[in-house]
């Protein structure tokens, strides 16, 4: 493999850590969703907690992500100006890999901190700007839109809770009242069947 198609280790690293955080993600969206559905389907109020409790920090997760992904996305140009000359000083190969990627050569010119050969004539702030800021923007989109639908079952695994916390103290009460329905019934059989003999007798 030629030297021009070696990645740096920051961007295998980069790699690396979206493809364990997709995992990641994938895995726990699974035992969630099984814990909240075997909660549910057998009303375990233990199961429904850790769901809703999870949930809940899912929900603080993506909050967090989402603001400092609106952070960023205020601070766009700095934040690329800083990460393209701390590469061009430490990690040239980085800048190799971008400007492959985006077909592109140094950043705001084609001098400005180009690692040369340059075989693009495009510089690369505008491309990597545009993808970055469009990253960004999907991230906030979808974590509103999973935000919705947490919240959304969050509320749904609550009042499924307080209505088996509801009926369950309510139960107890029903089982008395079976109780005292039937010893009255027992008692109006048995009062019945003593005034029949009392009436055979006479």
């Amino acid at each position: 493999m030629g030297k021009g198609c070696h990645l740096s280790p920051t961007f295998a690293a980069i790699k690396n850590v979206v493809v364990v955080l997709n995992f990641l993600s994938l895995l726990s969206g699974v035992i969630l969703i099984t814990v909240g559905c075997y909660g549910a389907a057998n009303q375990k109020i233990t199961f429904l907690k850790v769901y809703v409790v999870s949930l809940f920090i899912c929900i603080i997760i993506q909050i967090i992500i989402g603001s400092i992904a609106f952070a960023y996305h205020q601070d766009i140009d700095s934040i690329l100006d800083r990460s393209w000359s701390k590469a061009f000083r430490d990690d040239k190969q980085l800048i190799v890999d971008v400007e492959q990627y985006f077909h592109c050569c140094g950043f705001n010119s084609l001098s400005d901190r180009a690692v040369p050969p340059c075989r693009y004539y495009t510089p690369c702030y505008a491309s990597v700007k545009d993808s970055l800021a469009y990253s960004l923007q999907t991230i906030g989109i979808v974590g509103v839109v999973l935000g919705i639908l947490e919240l959304i079952c969050l509320l749904l695994a609550a009042v499924l809770i307080i209505h088996i916390i509801r009926v369950h103290r309510e139960e107890p009460n029903e089982r008395q009242a079976l109780l005292a329905e039937t010893r009255r019934l027992d008692d109006a059989i048995r009062q019945t069947y003593e005034r029949r003999c009392r009436l055979h007798h006479s």
